[in-house]
Parts: C-alpha cells; structure tokens; sequence
C-alpha cells in the first residue's frame, strides 16, 4: 500500500513497481528516500524528468543511465519512451543515428 506521504502524487502502481526495484542491489534503499525525501516529487511532476538529476544521493545515477532507466520506468513509465531514446543515443556508439534516421532512410541505412 502506498504510504501517506506519497499518496498524493505517486500512484498506487507506481509504488507497486517501486517495491519491486528494491529487490534490486544498490536500490535497497530507495522507496525509503522516495518517502522521505520531498524534491522526489518534484522530480516527478517535471514535465522531463528524464532529463533531470534524480534528489540526494541518486543523481549519481546520471552516471549509469541503464539504472536511472529503471527508476524512470517504475515511476514515470509515461517518459520510458524518450528515456530510451536518451539511453540508446548516448550510450551506443553512433546511438544518435539509431534514434534520429528518419523516414528516407531505409532498413539497410539504419542497421
């Protein structure tokens, strides 16, 4: 059950996921800091959180996208798209041609 002190802005299914992740190493502790920590409900009413450093002692996750993925995903699956985006631009090499080609380019060009 959601506590109260998210209750107002976190959905239900978003906690749900949220107790699912900390099962995970290294995110023990995060449905904790979510409740205690006020700024995370203001990373989560940005309008691209994704491209926002998480509150506290998470912004370390800037250096691995792959984890701030999963937080995106758990808490505002809405932006999982553009997140994605974000992750396979930065990451790959030439991610950028991936995520940008567009529809002159066919199968070939792309892979």
């Amino acid at each position: 059950m959601n506590p109260a002190a998210v209750k107002d802005w976190l959905p239900d299914q978003a906690w749900n996921s949220m107790q699912k992740l900390i099962e995970i190493e290294g995110f023990e502790t995060f449905a904790q800091n979510v409740t205690e920590n006020s700024r995370f409900k203001d990373w989560y009413n940005e309008l691209q959180p994704e491209e926002q450093r998480l509150p506290g002692d998470w912004k370390r996750l800037d250096n691995t996208p792959f984890q701030k993925l999963l937080v995106i995903r758990v808490m505002r699956p809405d932006r999982i798209t553009t997140g994605l985006d974000n992750f396979v631009g930065k990451t790959l090499p030439n991610g950028e041609n991936f995520v940008n080609c567009d529809s002159t380019s066919n199968s070939v060009q792309i892979l």
